[in-house]
């Protein structure tokens, strides 16, 4: 057996200064709610997912973030290069196609599945370094929440207050450059490929962009390797390709069939992405056995705390065999070793009790206020009776935050995944 947490402690990550400030995201494009390298997988691993370096939001776009994660994780298992995605391009846009379609006065930053499949389908992606090169210099990206403040303030008093100026495609593009702060060439850059009024995109059929000569990717151009069914020859192909393969499944409390095709993707080192509920008073700061976990024994103590729903990538999970065996987050099993293999196959056995399920964050992987799973900055340990639940759901204040005076109604906090293929 291999102990992941000690390479873990060595994996490049980037520990630069970061805010207080966190934000936790609801799936539902209605927006979100405001709270109080990694090594890659060895030839032979199983439950040690292809992860890149963990990041930090500062906005409530966790879906893109993980959206991020799970690109890059398939990208690495295709190529062996740690490729840094910009969330702050595809946030652009995000933001881009709210003004322009809906003629939103403030800007949502929440999102989802296809949310995210839409915006990388018609506008492709980009390196971080390549958009926002200041975004390279933290794990969290200060000039997000810079343009989110600069553009809600011009939708309403500025330059986009008019319903009609937010209609006007080319106003719109030359208001976020604003407020991105974007430089004049990556601004010709933008109007090269997709026309100062987005009079194409990659995905449109009648007129598509053309990104020759631009660091700008498409998502058929950007090269991902995942299985196909459980156990099976890994299937290189593109972003665009795996977008329309991968699918979202929902879970029911206790459902353990679902659990297992979770486990035999980790088996396979697929970057499975969960969604689920966060009640942060839930969360385990102190120093004991659950120190860096979501569970229920905690939130029984503090009662309801600071709320919203998140998107994370899976990295592992804990089990105890029906023998009462326990196989421990953070080993790797070998499947060439007879006697690891088998409890491999055993932890697939419908009697297996699952622990907890690891999860890569967007929290980042320093936070004097955030206590991370042992050995592994910027991950959680999120113990099934926690996500089975019911938790109290309450309600919020006008101001986003969570009235937890008022909980009429009860929720499971693991909400859905999102599948790879033939699982």
């Amino acid at each position: 057996m291999c102990d992941k947490r000690l390479a873990r402690r060595k994996a490049t990550m980037k520990f630069r200064s970061v805010s207080l400030a966190l934000v936790t995201c609801f799936f539902a494009p209605t927006g979100c709610a405001s709270a109080p390298e990694q090594t890659g997988a060895s030839e032979d691993a199983i439950v040690d997912v292809a992860h890149t370096d963990v990041e930090r939001q500062s906005i409530g776009n966790c879906w893109l973030y993980a959206h991020a994660s799970w690109a890059e994780s398939m990208h690495k298992t295709a190529t062996g290069e740690d490729f840094d995605v910009s969330q702050s391009y595809w946030t652009y846009w995000h933001w881009f196609d709210q003004i322009t379609r809906s003629g939103v006065s403030t800007i949502q930053t929440g999102g989802n599945w296809s949310t995210a499949n839409g915006i990388v389908s018609k506008y492709g992606l980009m390196a971080e370094k390549d958009f926002i090169d200041a975004d390279t210099l933290s794990e969290m990206s200060s000039r997000q929440k810079q343009a989110l403040d600069s553009i809600n303030e011009e939708l309403k008093s500025g330059e986009l207050s008019n319903y009609d100026a937010r209609r006007d495609k080319a106003t719109v593009r030359r208001v976020l450059d604003r407020a991105w702060r974007l430089p004049a060439e990556k601004t010709a850059m933008l109007d090269q490929v997709f026309g100062a009024s987005v009079s194409r995109t990659f995905s449109a059929s009648w007129y598509s962009a053309d990104a020759s000569g631009t660091p700008i990717i498409k998502a058929r151009a950007f090269d991902v390797a995942y299985a196909s069914r459980p156990g099976g020859d890994l299937k290189r192909t593109s972003l665009e390709t795996a977008m329309y393969d991968w699918r979202q499944v929902y879970y029911s409390r206790g459902d353990r069939s679902l659990l297992l095709k979770v486990q035999e993707a980790l088996h396979d080192a697929q970057p499975v992405i969960i969604s689920w509920f966060v009640d942060f008073n839930a969360m385990e700061n102190r120093a004991n056995e659950r120190m860096g976990s979501f569970n229920i024994s905690t939130l029984a103590e503090f009662g309801p705390g600071s709320q919203g729903g998140h998107m994370t990538v899976l990295e592992d999970y804990e089990a105890t065999l029906e023998d009462g065996t326990l196989l421990k987050a953070g080993v790797t099993l070998d499947p060439s070793n007879p006697d690891e293999k088998s409890l491999l196959d055993s932890a697939l056995a419908p009697s297996t009790e699952i622990k907890f399920l690891r999860v890569k964050n967007s929290w980042g992987g320093y936070r004097p206020d955030r206590a991370f799973s042992p050995g592994m900055p910027g991950y959680h340990d999120l113990y099934l009776e926690y996500l089975d639940g019911p938790v109290k759901r309450c309600a919020t204040k006008s101001n986003g935050d969570t009235d937890t005076t008022n909980c009429p109604t009860e929720i499971t906090p693991l909400q859905y995944f999102i599948m790879p293929p033939g699982y």
